[in-house]
């Protein structure tokens, strides 16, 4: 309880200790005399008043070089401009390079103008065989392969040339059927000699005949080839075993029999293809598809000799998109291509395209980024600005410009990447370190900030002196 005591009288006489100074204070400096102080100072202050900035000249290139005097800078060497004089670009996206700079950073420039654009694609091409010209060889008896012609695959065959000869039970009976037919009608015609062919006789003649040529086509029917049906026909013998010819010439791709096999007819035996005729497949990307158009030369080189080359013409009517890979496919068809295009085999296909007319830059001078195509466009007397480009097709040297530049403009076609980032590094000082017209001067804020402070200060002791002195 007595501690307590203490501390609260110590308390009270800092209070009225506090309160004695303040009320001093405003007796000693009264605060009139602070405004005026405060006001003549200000009027003093060489702060106070705007001023102008310094003089400062800047690189172009590098901002962080900056003096109170021309000259060069020491990093590339270019002359340094005035900041902020106005005089030296048209509008803040231009950057002024002197021609001694120019020639020192290799700038070259080039008149836009129209063209024609012309392109050589150069792709592959896949040979396949012509579906149209591919024989399926299927057997339309049931029976048993005796003898088995074909090696393998990959031998050529010829037209006429025995591929296996078949024991079919099925097939003589047709034939032997065929026999008697030629038999009956033998007769027939002894017997029309003696009797006129009216009547019961000549309807019978009639029907015998129907019969022998549905029979003889059925036999042609189950691959009897003409000439051994004419050797049945004159000698009335039903061989034992029949062979069975190539209807034309090519080259078998596939083999599924031997010698000694049970066939029938749900059985594909072989197949063999004629390679005189073959589609060519060339394979094209997306941005290569625009320029084709129908009639348009191509060149196809055999990967297996390429001293042998065939010319086509297109035809974008076999045109198709393979969704998986998301390219297309164009088919080309090749007559008497020969062994240099077999089936398999892989061509270089080269594509003249026709000419394309069109405002064109040099492909050097298109910058890529990010947010688009840019190029850089001389302005005159040694300035520059970066011009947003909207770009079309391109061949080999040059792009076409949709919009964005017309013929007659003066763009930069090397260098143009030093000239684009200066334009952009001047843009940016621009918009950063323009300095305004007037500056506040910062003793003028301080003052003001602290009248107020001074102000509670003298009313404070006033108070506090009124509350210690009644």
């Amino acid at each position: 309880m007595r501690i307590q005591r203490r501390l609260l009288l110590g308390i009270g006489i800092t209070a009225v200790s506090a309160t004695a100074l303040g009320y001093a204070a405003t007796r000693i400096i009264p605060v009139d005399h602070v405004f005026k102080t405060a006001s003549a100072g200000t009027a003093q202050n060489p702060l106070a008043r705007p001023v102008a900035a310094a003089t400062r000249y800047v690189c172009p290139m590098h901002a962080e070089v900056v003096q109170d005097h021309p000259g060069s800078c020491p990093i590339c060497g270019m002359h340094l401009v005035k900041a902020g004089s106005g005089g030296t670009t048209k509008h803040s996206d231009l950057v002024h390079v002197d021609m001694q700079t120019q020639h020192r950073m290799g700038v070259q420039m080039q008149t836009v103008a129209v063209n024609d654009m012309h392109r050589a694609i150069n792709t592959f091409a896949t040979i396949s065989p012509d579906e149209s010209r591919t024989v399926s060889v299927n057997s339309k008896v049931e029976g048993w392969i005796r003898r088995w012609h074909i090696q393998g695959v990959g031998q050529q065959v010829r037209k006429g040339q025995v591929l296996y000869e078949i024991y079919s039970p099925e097939l003589q009976q047709r034939q032997r059927e065929y026999v008697d037919l030629l038999t009956r009608r033998d007769a027939m015609q002894e017997k029309s000699r003696d009797m006129d062919m009216l009547g019961p006789n000549a309807a019978m003649m009639g029907s015998l005949a129907k019969e022998r040529f549905r029979t003889r086509d059925r036999l042609l029917a189950a691959d009897i080839p003409p000439e051994e049906l004419e050797l049945l026909e004159k000698g009335r013998r039903v061989p034992e075993v029949m062979p069975i010819r190539a209807t034309q010439s090519g080259i078998v791709t596939a083999i599924s029999a031997r010698e000694g096999s049970y066939i029938n007819p749900m059985q594909t035996l072989m197949v063999y293809s004629d390679n005189s005729r073959v589609w060519a497949e060339v394979t094209l990307f997306p941005d290569q598809i625009s320029w084709l158009r129908n009639g348009d030369e191509i060149v196809l080189t055999s990967g297996l000799d390429n001293t042998v080359q065939h010319t086509a013409r297109i035809n974008l009517a076999t045109l198709q998109i393979d969704p998986a890979s998301r390219t297309a496919k164009l088919r080309l068809p090749l007559s008497k291509a020969g062994e240099a295009f077999l089936p398999g085999a892989y061509a270089k296909a080269t594509i003249k395209s026709a000419a394309h007319r069109a405002v064109s830059v040099p492909r050097d001078a298109v910058i890529r980024t990010g947010h688009g195509e840019f190029v850089v466009v001389s302005e005159g007397d040694g300035h520059f600005r970066s011009a947003a480009v909207a770009i079309g097709l391109e061949d080999e040297r040059m792009v076409e410009i949709r919009s964005g530049l017309k013929a007659g403009d003066r763009i930069a076609v090397n260098g143009q990447f030093l000239l684009d980032a200066a334009s952009s590094m001047h843009a940016m000082q621009n918009r950063l370190s323009a300095a305004p017209a007037e500056i506040e001067p910062v003793a003028d804020i301080k003052m003001a900030k602290a009248i107020p402070a001074m102000e509670i200060c003298s009313t404070t002791p006033k108070t506090s002196h009124a509350h210690a002195h009644p």
